[in-house]
């Protein structure tokens, strides 16, 4: 590999926030490094994020829309040295890294999944895959200053408990001012007490400091219960706060994200609130201290103080060495453990499966290879904070021998009295352990920038657009006028162009080849997916301009993976109406069947179910949410295969039952035969609807309906 002179400009790091994410993450670095700091989700959106990440194609195509002239190469590990840099390196078939230096030996890169790394010529030829992607910035390319994260979301909540803050910095500045007594009485006790042997001047000092110590204990209780009590009303506002925005966000988010990643990020709420009410104050508190006792060693010996913070100040230039690479390590850390939880919730939540597959291994491996990820991190983050500590401990005690030797011979010239000498002494040792406490704090509030990132991943994402109409009583007419809607921007359509109308009362069954976008358009018309182009009109009102969950609470559903809460059969049949009463639930239970399985349990009603419904079969569990959906009288029902897991006589009664109803039906069904009393099928393929009729109407014609019922029951059609 030939030389090249290292890059003076180094690249700032960015950390991904989900897996799929490294190619926007690894753009935006580029971008910061030619002085355009885009967030990463404004760089997100324009690559066009989906569940499965972005293609070199789309960083190209974003990079030209930011402003970077961007192509993609073919080339060796030999060539990388002639490259202009940062570039992007395709790693190990699903990574993307940026080279930021090379060098004869190797390559420094940027990973946005773990940091700054040194990678060797091996790892190099064995981890690139030969496609990089070069940058040259164009005129089109306009700086935008860095945007930090910002606290102000988090002021309304902290203005609040003022009070209490005001409180627990006041008892906490007398507190130390009871500890930087400690020295001047120790000086008074030897120069005006013992020295001179006079002892009326012994009961007063006792009485000082035992007045101190009492007054010091009450003011800590009064601290520590207002603490408590500021630390719970605040983890409940930020958290509650995190979670209730989080609720209202767009289905999308969610399917590009892990749930446990999500959990550790709600998480952080509780975190920054423990940086902001503890740690920020511990800090502001501890400077104040250092300045206290600096003024004090001043005051008793300027050339003796001037050592003892002559020192200090190397150590907290260490510290300035390291808080780059702290900084991405908390970074790291924390997506590390948001993938790690990830895993752990895949591995319990898929936990019959994994037995039934004897794939038990498997998952202890994969969530082990995650969990060595993080501790690895935290192993690097620990060994940074005990060198600190360590350090700091080298330089307490350096500054222990200099004032012993410097200030003992200032006592034996007579220039400085024992008195003074031993209270210097305590100044020194009381000034570091403050010292230590504030270098710690600031390692620590170092996280709080990648704790509000992540947060604000969450909390910067748009909700889901509500309109403010009330839609009154749904009468069950749903329209699709010309609908197109994609999962990432700049994809493939999942639906293209949908024209759909269905009367009140209609009963329509979507059918198709799997992935052709029925439980995609089922999700249309709950308003669970906003098209990019079109509109989703209920009783010919735009959806968008109707308030949603008004709509929603109108609308019954029963999905393919059914969800029920570890709680009572009445409290997930009720779900967020407390007033239904005993004759609808029953009502509701008899339509969908379960009214025996209800009777049989040991409780009736208030039986628990378990968590999502583990106490219960399958067919029980689907029977169960369809109760859940009739109980709050539907207008519309959307029913994605329902009764899938039903025996054919079950279904059949249940089938009978909904069509007493009235209201209007839309159905997804993969059993064909189960569809032939629907008003109308509509067959998709391909993002669009290619056939549309009754059952006898398809099943006469040749086409994809027949073809699929063909193959559904062999030897019929």
């Amino acid at each position: 590999m030939g030389g090249r002179p290292w890059l003076r400009k180094r690249v700032d790091f960015i950390a991904q926030m989900e897996a799929t994410e490294c190619g926007a993450a690894a753009l935006a670095m580029v971008l910061a490094h030619h002085g355009h700091h885009a967030p990463l989700a404004e760089v997100r959106q324009a690559c066009g994020i989906s569940r499965d990440g972005a293609s070199a194609l789309a960083l190209v195509k974003a990079a030209h829309a930011f402003g970077l002239e961007a192509e993609g190469v073919r080339l060796e590990v030999e060539d990388l040295f002639r490259l202009p840099l940062p570039a992007i390196l395709h790693w190990d078939f699903d990574h993307f890294v940026v080279l930021e230096r090379v060098g004869r030996t190797g390559a420094t890169l940027v990973d946005p999944a773990h940091g700054r790394r040194r990678v060797d010529r091996l790892e190099l030829g064995r981890s690139f895959t030969g496609a990089a992607l070069l940058f040259r910035p164009t005129p089109a390319l306009a700086p935008r200053a860095r945007m930090r994260p910002s606290l102000a979301k988090y002021r309304e909540v902290f203005r609040r408990n003022l009070p209490s803050l005001t409180q627990i910095l006041l008892a906490t500045l007398v507190l130390e001012a009871v500890g930087l007594a400690t020295p001047v009485a120790s000086q008074l006790l030897l120069d005006r007490v013992l020295v001179p042997r006079q002892a009326p001047w012994l009961w007063g000092l006792a009485l000082g400091l035992g007045s101190a110590a009492i007054t010091a204990a009450a003011l800590g209780l009064v601290r520590g219960w207002v603490a408590l009590n500021l630390h719970l009303e605040l983890n409940f506002a930020l958290t509650g706060r995190f979670l209730g925005h989080m609720l209202r966000l767009p289905l999308g988010f969610f399917l590009q994200r892990d749930p446990g990643d999500l959990a550790q990020r709600a998480g952080s709420s509780a975190e920054v609130q423990d940086l902001l009410s503890t740690g920020a104050v511990n800090a502001l508190l501890d400077g104040f201290l250092l300045l206290g006792f600096a003024a004090l060693m001043i005051a008793y010996h300027p050339r003796l103080a001037g050592l003892v913070l002559a020192l200090s100040l190397v150590h907290a230039a260490l510290l300035g060495a390291l808080w780059d690479r702290n900084r991405q390590l908390a970074a790291s850390g924390r997506a590390a453990a948001g993938r790690e939880g990830a895993a752990l919730l895949e591995a319990l939540s898929g936990l019959e499966a994994t037995k039934a597959s004897g794939a038990e291994g498997h998952m202890v491996r994969r969530w082990a290879n995650r969990m060595t990820e993080r501790v690895n991190l935290g192993l690097e983050a620990q060994g940074l904070t005990r060198g600190l500590g360590a350090a700091l401990g080298l330089f307490q005690g350096l500054a222990g021998l200099l004032v012993f030797g410097v200030g003992g011979r200032e006592v034996l010239a007579h220039r400085m009295t024992l008195g003074t000498f031993v209270a210097f002494l305590t100044l020194q040792g009381l000034f570091m352990a403050p010292l230590g406490s504030l270098l710690a704090a600031l390692l620590q509030l170092q996280s709080l920038g990648t704790h509000l990132r992540r947060l604000d991943d969450v909390l910067e994402t748009a909700g889901e657009p509500r309109g403010s109409a009330d839609p009154g009583r749904l009468g069950g007419a749903v329209e699709l006028r010309d609908v197109t809607f994609r999962y990432a921007p700049g994809g493939a359509p999942a639906l293209d162009g949908l024209n759909v109308r269905i009367a009140p009362g209609e009963t329509v069954a979507l059918v198709g080849p799997t992935g052709a976008g029925k439980s995609t358009l089922a999700r249309l018309f709950l308003g669970l997916h906003l098209p990019d182009r079109g509109t989703v009109r209920f009783d010919g009102r735009d959806l968008r301009e109707l308030d949603l969950g008004a709509v929603r609470r109108q609308i019954g559903v029963v999905m393919q993976e059914t969800f029920l809460f570890d709680d009572t059969v009445r409290a997930n049949l009720a779900l967020h109406d407390g007033d239904l009463s005993q004759e609808r639930l029953l009502w509701a239970a008899r339509m969908a069947c379960v009214d025996d399985v209800i009777a049989a349990l040991p409780r009736g009603f208030d039986s628990r179910v378990g968590e999502n419904g583990s106490l219960l079969s399958g067919g029980q569990r689907q029977r169960l949410s369809l109760a859940r959906a009739l109980a709050h009288d539907p207008a519309i029902l959307v029913l994605d295969e329902a009764t899938s897991s039903l025996d054919p006589g079950t279904e059949a009664r249940i089938q009978a039952n909904l069509a007493r109803l009235g209201c209007t039906r839309i159905l997804i069904a993969h059993r064909l035969a189960t569809l032939r009393d629907a008003d109308r099928i509509l067959v998709l393929q391909g993002a669009r609807i290619v056939q549309e009729g009754p059952f006898g109407e398809l099943q006469a014609a040749p086409g994809l309906f027949r073809d699929l019922l063909a193959a559904a029951e062999p030897g019929r059609g």
